[in-house]
């Protein structure tokens, strides 16, 4: 009786298994590889968020005072009214991180939070049946829509924290219901580091209500669902503000008229911009998608995210974070579709061969991002091309505890210079505090229209800081017996007397 044997040799199959089990698999391999760039790219444009001077000097004040402030220590304007502090524990995490690791660290902390977001959703998706070349379909278009936005800012931190939730809820099962109120925990930690949690309750309202439609998992066991989400709105009230910060966060939903007028993140795209179309080839990905093969909230998920991207550009992130599952999902099933579900398994020998070529193709990508970035990285040092280093370097000199009026997006880092030796400002980027009223007299003044000379008489303001296309220093101050201090291509600051007196 003849014996036929077929397939592969049994020792080469026993001789490459252990190796290709401690190999990376190819979804690890994917994200090291974008992650590597992603981590690169926020090392070499360093801090471009001007906001971020005067989270880490508000770290540093709840550190040093052991409060969380509830009204306004910075500005001369709104000083002693009333500021909803919804990021403070972000900004405390900054301050330590910055004080206990170094800028160039905490630079570094962040950066990784990007690689944390593609990382956790794939290993979510893969346990979804996603494959890597899926994924990585759906992940590249929405990196290309988070690079202009990634820095040191605690929104990166929300983006991470909306991954995490749809994870959690694409992993809950009937059999194991309570796991729903991990949502309690997770709103109550989420509501003090960024006041994007008010997002995240928007998914858990979505999966809600697909869930008493009968079309989640947990339908089943909607009790506990409901549980965990009435839960996790209570525990948005675990906060400074109480009871007062859930209606915050919808602030954000009217920049106001002012904030549309002058805030470019608060802007429409605008697609004839080069910088939009990674937008806008998200958005065709999602029409085209159809929300194949994606479970119905996911789907309503990523069309709320493309509203929300088109109302606002500061939301783009969150669009690309909603997409990516419906996309991967979808690509998913169509790749199955053309190329069968039964795919020929390659010889372990050609197994090992590939990964270990993908493996050394992921390497040299680390290095080369790594390598070709870092020498260039600015870290956290203000850059004096977009921050009026100089400037404030002389107002420091001359009239330290100065009431300034700088330019709205210098606000926050001169904030971060001259608030600790007495110094405020007119205004700076929290133009969800100010009353509308506050920024409308900021863009009189610095017009140099209207009653400018009695509003700067009336705010007692005894420095100017703002760049030399601005009208109000092109010489309607200097008539008006203002002293240039400084000048240069950025800047120019007016004091109303040469010595600061």
């Amino acid at each position: 009786m003849l014996e036929v044997t077929t397939g592969t040799a049994p020792t080469e199959v026993e001789a490459t298994r252990p190796i290709l089990r401690w190999l990376p698999r190819p979804m690890a391999l994917f994200v090291t590889a974008l992650g590597a760039v992603l981590f690169a790219i926020t090392l070499a444009k360093g801090v471009q968020d001007p906001d971020y001077f005067w989270h880490v000097t508000t770290g540093e004040l709840i550190a040093r005072t052991g409060s969380i402030p509830t009204t306004d220590p910075y500005s001369f304007t709104w000083a002693g009214r009333p500021w909803t502090l919804h990021e403070w524990l972000s900004e405390l995490a900054m301050h330590r991180l910055v004080t206990g690791l170094g800028e160039v660290p905490t630079l570094a902390v962040f950066g990784l939070l990007p690689v944390a977001i593609f990382a956790l959703l794939g290993f979510v998706l893969s346990r979804h049946g996603t494959g890597v070349l899926a994924f990585g379909l759906a992940s590249l278009p929405a990196a290309l829509v988070l690079v202009p936005y990634l820095t040191l800012r605690p929104q990166a931190i929300s983006w991470f924290l909306l991954v995490a939730l749809i994870g959690i809820l694409l992993s809950l099962q009937p059999r194991h219901a309570r796991w729903a109120l991990v949502l309690v925990p997770f709103f109550a930690i989420w509501a003090n580091l960024h006041g994007l949690w008010v997002v995240g309750l928007g998914v858990v309202a979505a999966y809600s209500l697909f869930t008493l439609l009968g079309r989640t998992p947990m339908a089943a066991a909607r009790g506990w669902m409901a549980a965990g989400a009435f839960g996790a709105i209570a525990a948005t009230a675990l906060t400074p503000a109480g009871l007062s910060g859930i209606l915050y966060p919808l602030r954000y939903v009217n920049a106001g008229d002012w904030g549309l007028a002058n805030i470019a993140e608060w802007q429409s795209p605008d697609f004839h911009e080069p910088a939009h179309l990674a937008l806008m080839a998200l958005i065709v990905l999602i029409g085209l998608n159809g929300g194949r093969a994606t479970p119905g909230w996911l789907v309503l998920l990523s069309w709320t995210g493309v509203a929300m991207a088109l109302l606002a550009l500061r939301n783009a992130p969150i669009a690309a974070v909603l997409a990516m599952p419906t996309l991967a999902l979808g690509f998913q099933d169509r790749l199955d579709a053309w190329l069968g579900r039964r795919r020929r398994q390659r010889p372990p020998s050609v197994q090992l061969a590939r990964r270990l070529m993908e493996s050394t193709l992921v390497l040299v990508i680390v290095i080369a991002a790594l390598v070709i970035t870092l020498p260039r990285s600015p870290g956290v040092d203000p850059d004096p091309t977009r921050f009026p280093v100089p400037g404030v370097e002389e107002l420091l000199a001359v009239r330290p505890d100065a009431r300034t009026f700088a330019e709205y997006g210098w606000g926050g880092y001169v904030i971060s210079r001259i608030f600790p030796h007495g110094g405020r400002v007119f205004v700076d980027g929290r133009n969800d505090m100010y009353d509308e009223s506050i920024l409308e007299t900021y863009s009189a003044i610095r017009a140099a229209n209207g009653d400018w000379r009695e509003e700067l008489d009336r705010h007692e303001v005894e420095a100017i800081l703002l760049p030399p296309s601005a009208p109000l220093v092109r010489g309607s101050a200097q008539d008006a017996g203002w002293c240039e201090a400084y000048r240069d291509g950025l800047q120019v600051l007016l004091l109303r007397s040469c010595r600061g007196a």
